[in-house]
C-alpha cells in the first residue's frame, strides 16, 4: 500500500495526497492516474513555476503515517480498496484536522471519526440503498432477492433492508457459501418464482453468478440488480442476450473533455505490462484522478482569502493543522464538480 501527500500550496510544489493500495495482477491504474493529473493541472496552470503540483508517493507499510506528518500535508487521498486501512487513516487526520479525501468505500460497519469529517468521492451506502431504491421504483416496487457475497451487505444495505421491513412487498436474503457457487441460491429464487434479484458482491463475484444465471434465468422474466461500482468492467456479452435484463452503475463521466485521453492513457500502460486484455477503466484510478484536482482547486481557493502553508506535526502531540477546517470546507464545495 502507497499513498501520494499533498504538500504544497505555493511552494515549489503542490502535492495531492492519495493511497494507493492496488493488489491487482496487472494495475487498476492509480499511479498513472496521479501522473495524469499532475500533467493535466500543470499543463492549465498560469504563472511562475513555484505554484506547480508535483506527487509524491510512499509505502504505507514502509511508512506509516505517523512519520509522514513531520513532513507537512495539506490532506490525504485514499486508500481505494482497503476499508480498514481507510479508517486508521480518517481517524489520524481527524486528530490533526488535516483533510482526508476517500476515493473507496467506507468500512462495514462505519466506524464514528474523531473532531474531523472525510470527504468521500465514492458513493456512501446509504446512497447505493437509495439508488437500488429508486430502480426499485421504476419497477413499481416488486418483491426481490438479495444474493450476498459477503455478510457485510445486510449493513451496507441497511437502509435498503429497513424500506422493505416497513413495505408490504418481501425481500428474500441468501448468502453464497465459501466455495461462491451460486447454484443453490439461483434454484430457490427460481422456485419461488421471484424475477428481482440484487447482486451485493465485486465485479468478478458478479460476474461468476450471471454466468451461472445465464443458465436459464437470463430471460425477459428476470432482472438483476448489481451493486459494484465496476459494472463497466464486466464483459456480459457472452452470457446475456437481448432478453436480458441487466442494471448496473457506472460513475464514469463520458463527455469529459479529458475522459479518452485518460482512457487511451490507461490502456497503453496496461498493454506495456500485462498479458491480459485490458478490462476498461477501474473506478480507483478515476477518482484519483479527480480528487487531485479537488485538493488542488480548493487549495487554490482558500489562498485567495488567506495565506496557506504547511507545518510539520507530530501523533505524539496535540498540535493540528491551523488551515484544516477551512481546507475542508472548501474541499466540501469541490468535491460536488469532480472531473469524471
Amino acid at each position: 500500500m502507497s499513498f501520494a501527500l499533498s504538500r504544497c500550496i505555493d511552494d515549489p510544489e503542490t502535492t495531492p495526497p492519495a493511497i494507493l493500495d492496488d493488489q491487482s495482477v496487472c494495475g487498476a491504474g492509480e499511479r498513472l492516474a496521479l501522473s495524469l493529473a499532475r500533467e493535466n493541472i500543470n499543463s492549465a496552470m498560469e504563472g511562475p513555476a513555484r505554484a506547480r503540483v508535483e506527487v509524491d508517493i510512499y509505502e504505507l507499510q514502509k511508512t506509516p503515517m505517523c512519520q509522514i506528518l513531520p513532513k507537512g500535508v495539506v490532506s490525504v487521498i485514499g486508500p481505494a480498496s482497503s476499508p480498514a486501512s481507510g479508517s486508521t487513516v480518517s481517524h489520524i487526520c481527524g486528530e490533526k484536522e488535516i483533510p482526508h479525501v476517500k476515493i473507496g468505500p467506507e468500512e462495514t460497519p462505519r466506524l464514528p471519526y474523531l473532531r474531523f469529517a472525510s470527504v468521500t468521492l465514492y458513493p456512501s451506502n446509504e446512497d447505493l440503498s437509495l439508488a437500488i431504491g429508486s430502480i426499485l421504483r421504476s419497477f413499481s416496487y416488486p418483491s426481490a432477492s438479495l444474493v450476498c457475497a459477503k455478510a457485510e451487505c445486510l449493513l451496507r444495505l441497511e437502509e435498503l433492508v429497513r424500506r422493505f421491513l416497513i413495505s408490504r412487498e418481501t425481500l428474500s436474503i441468501r448468502m453464497l457459501d465459501d466455495n461462491l457457487d451460486p447454484t443453490p441460491l439461483l434454484k430457490e429464487i427460481r422456485d419461488d418464482k421471484v424475477a428481482t434479484i440484487i447482486i451485493d458482491a465485486n465485479a468478478s463475484v458478479s460476474y461468476l453468478i450471471l454466468k451461472k444465471a445465464s443458465e436459464g434465468m437470463t430471460t425477459a422474466f428476470y432482472k438483476y440488480i448489481l451493486t459494484t461500482m465496476d459494472f463497466p468492467l464486466l464483459r456480459l456479452d457472452d452470457i446475456v442476450d437481448e432478453q436480458s435484463n441487466i442494471v448496473g452503475f457506472s460513475m464514469f463521466n463520458t463527455t469529459h473533455p479529458f475522459y479518452l485521453e485518460f482512457i487511451r492513457s490507461l490502456n497503453l500502460s496496461w498493454r506495456e505490462g500485462c498479458d491480459l486484455t485490458y478490462p476498461g477503466p477501474a473506478l480507483s484510478s478515476a477518482l484519483m484522478f479527480d480528487a487531485v484536482h479537488v485538493v488542488v482547486g480548493a487549495v487554490r481557493e482558500l489562498n485567495r482569502s488567506q495565506e496557506i502553508g504547511v507545518k510539520p506535526l507530530s501523533c505524539s502531540s496535540p498540535q493540528i493543522w491551523q488551515h484544516g477546517t477551512s481546507l475542508m470546507n472548501y474541499l466540501r464545495m469541490s468535491s460536488v464538480h469532480s472531473s469524471h
